[in-house]
């Protein structure tokens, strides 16, 4: 079994913060396409010179000339074009948005099929003001998040340090995942049933947890 921590960059679809036993996302969130070919994708809501849109989603100004964009071929592969700009982006927004604002920042995503980064923080005025003021060149959307990093760590960190507690109730975690998209920690077990009588009375109320079916992994 292996032990692996989560960054609190990039959820890059998921995303992130915490501690991982097993298991890895995807995290371009994309389907590479040939060069030059068309990408199909549902239409935003009509952006805005920045700000809050009817939608409740804030974005800045940047996001009324983001595109879709075609996919680039590296040594034969496809490759998004926008992938080392948007990191970029994302490099730039994240170390600020935890330190300034830890008790409020959640993650950041890239969306590359739409050509921005999507930012998720429980509603804050001052987070949205800056993001607006120093992104306002780069498309960044912000969306609500019902817990922020911090908190999301916190409860992952309790888990993984009752990993041995719970190893001596009979209950093997092998998987512990922040998923600040969903506000909530993934714990993957073999049995489901007794971690679900067992995990959410122990650990009582806030950051909710999902209980999934998690094999330990070997190597």
């Amino acid at each position: 079994m292996r032990l692996r921590l989560v960054p609190a960059v990039l959820a890059v679809a998921g995303s992130v913060l915490g501690m991982m036993v097993a298991g890895c996302a995807d995290p371009s969130g994309t389907t590479p396409v040939r060069a030059g070919a068309a990408v199909e994708t549902a239409p935003a809501p009509t952006p805005t010179a920045g700000g809050r849109r009817a939608d409740g989603v804030v974005q800045t100004a940047g996001c009324a000339f983001a595109t879709t964009t075609p996919a680039m071929e590296i040594s034969g592969t496809p490759q998004p074009e926008n992938q080392n700009r948007l990191d970029e982006v994302a490099n730039r927004l994240n170390p600020v948005a935890s330190s300034r604002f830890p008790d409020v920042y959640a993650s950041v995503e890239l969306v590359q099929i739409r050509d921005r980064i999507l930012v998720r923080r429980k509603p804050s005025a001052s987070f949205d003001a800056w993001v607006l003021r120093d992104f306002a060149r780069d498309c960044v959307e912000i969306v609500d998040a019902r817990y922020s990093i911090v908190e999301l760590g916190a409860r992952a960190d309790r888990i993984s340090a009752d990993m041995a507690y719970w190893r001596s109730r009979g209950v093997q975690i092998n998987m512990i995942g922040p998923r600040p998209d969903k506000g909530d920690i993934e714990v993957g077990v073999p049995d489901v049933d007794k971690a679900k009588k067992l995990l959410p009375a122990y650990y009582g109320p806030g950051v909710p947890l999902e209980i999934v079916k998690a094999e330990p992994v070997t190597f």
